[in-house]
């Protein structure tokens, strides 16, 4: 157990109801949700997206919590009969990350945490990443989009970036089991919501930026901004920055410019295949691979990898740049990215028997669908087949974006749904068109709401040589239709109806 006192260590009080009693204020448990409230627990009420934490301030007492963090005054949510410490604050999340690191012991100043943030390629890298470093005699942990993983465990990733309690949590589960790194995905929201706040990075890597998110962040501008954060209010001893993108730019512009002393000083390292100080010269791709040169500042490597496509380029390119700011030989990273076979539901091609290929992939932002269709046109000279959706209660000023993108690269386009929650299928599917209408374009579009349905059209359609693409859901087991979770796995579904047709 700890002290109520150590806990709130670093926090911007406002006010505390009581004083506090070392004797009577030991602490057994943090809680966010009131369901995990427990005998003389800290509960910690944060307003949510949807659920509002001060409203379960209650429940959370009657489950035996002692103390209460709150940002509305203390007087209105706690009764002066209750002996409950109450702690008002301005920013109950930030409360929550400096307690969390405060009660699991600051773990990540006991390990390397690198940080990936930028729209696309966070997952992959981090996968190249764990591969080079493990092939090196590293223990790693991946916490991201599809798992977070370390030693034999593998849970399931309900968020990209858990909440700093979690978070704290997962870190000093790694050290307990002496993990040398852990490679994080850290998202825009993650940085906004002070879900990483208090962690202690090593590296902070910056992939690229795309249209995302704007329901959350509303600019592009105020995107990119959460991005940053990263960068300018993290002492990462090191940054790893795509030079060829344009925020990337505006990131090495910043630190080296407007950061203070500390900022400055930083070592930013880099990559790109148009510039950079880790480059990508005489690029071959094809459908078993990707062959290149990497040129560094410790020499050139001949890198072969199984993944496809020119965007993954980007993605290895700076795993060999955090690897070599680890000190890792060219021989240790060329062995890594070899060994890394692929990743769940990025370019995940299907093989049935069939005489065309068929690809699943994440992608669910335009630009991301443009890496993904522009990979697969390289491929072949044959036919493109591109089905795809956008997601509902998400940003929706890229689904027009992506429309164009399909339509202007596919030869056939069937729009979908995706995970339409709340939102109506046929809106969404009108907000993508949007993006269709004043298109030149030669080609065939459909809309087939039923998901399982246009996968089935789209198999059929193909002819020998074909590619067809599944985008938006990738690794995902579910659709989200209202406030309902479904079965749905668009490998599962392209599988079922590939065997039928090899074998008719």
């Amino acid at each position: 157990m700890v002290t109520l006192n150590s806990l709130l260590k670093g926090v911007d009080i406002i006010e505390i109801n009581h004083e506090v009693d070392e004797e009577i204020t030991e602490i057994t448990g943090i809680a966010y949700d009131s369901r995990k409230a427990g005998d003389r627990s800290l509960f910690i009420a944060i307003k949510g997206f949807n659920v509002d934490g001060h409203d379960y301030i209650d429940e959370a007492i009657k489950k035996g919590a002692v103390a209460i963090v709150s940002e509305r005054p203390i007087k209105d949510i706690i009764p002066k009969t209750k002996k409950i410490i109450g702690i008002t604050v301005s920013d109950s999340r930030r409360a929550l990350a400096i307690i969390s690191n405060n009660f699991y012991e600051h773990p990540s100043r006991e390990m390397r945490i690198v940080g990936i943030t930028g729209t696309n390629g966070k997952t992959t890298t981090s996968y190249l990443i764990r591969s080079i470093f493990e092939s090196s005699g590293f223990k790693v942990g991946v916490i991201g989009t599809i798992w977070y993983t370390f030693g034999d465990r593998r849970l399931s990733a309900p968020q990209t970036t858990p909440e700093s309690l979690d978070l704290q949590r997962l870190f000093r589960e790694m050290v307990d089991i002496k993990t040398d790194y852990c490679i994080l995905e850290v998202s825009s929201h993650s940085l906004e919501l002070n879900r990483v706040f208090g962690s202690d990075f090593d590296i902070g890597l910056f992939t690229n930026l795309g249209h995302d998110h704007l329901d959350f962040h509303e600019t592009i501008e105020g995107y990119f901004r959460s991005k940053m954060r990263l960068f300018s209010d993290y002492n990462l001893k090191r940054g790893v920055v795509n030079i060829d993108d344009q925020w990337g730019k505006e990131i090495v512009k910043r630190v080296s410019i407007d950061g203070d002393s500390t900022q400055r000083n930083r070592e930013i390292i880099t990559f790109g295949i148009n510039g950079g100080d880790i480059r990508g010269e005489d690029i071959e791709i094809s459908r078993d691979g990707i062959h290149f040169v990497a040129s560094t500042p410790i020499g050139k490597t001949s890198i072969e990898s199984r993944l496809i496509g020119y965007h993954n380029v980007y993605n290895i390119l700076a795993s060999v740049a955090v690897a070599i700011s680890q000190g890792i030989t060219l021989k240790q990273i060329r062995e890594g990215v070899t060994l890394m076979e692929g990743v769940p539901g990025r370019f995940e091609c299907l093989d049935e028997g069939q005489n065309f290929l068929v690809v699943v992939d994440y992608a669910h932002t335009d630009d991301a669908l443009r890496n993904v269709i522009i990979s697969a046109r390289g491929l072949t000279d044959k036919r493109i087949i591109t089905i795809f959706g956008c997601g509902g209660n998400r940003d929706k000023t890229k689904r027009p974006l992506m429309g164009k993108v399909a339509i202007t690269h596919s030869d056939i386009t069937i729009i979908t749904s995706d995970n339409p929650r709340g939102e109506d299928p046929q809106k969404i599917v009108e907000d993508i068109e949007r993006g269709i209408k004043g298109v030149s374009w030669e080609g065939e579009y459909n809309v087939i709401l039923d998901r399982h349905e246009a996968i089935e059209y789209g198999i059929n359609k193909a002819r020998p040589g074909d590619i067809v693409i599944i985008a938006g859901k990738g690794h995902e087991t579910y659709q989200i239709i209202g406030n309902t979770m479904v079965h749905f796995d668009d490998r599962e579904v392209a599988r079922e109806v590939l065997r039928g047709k090899v074998l008719s």
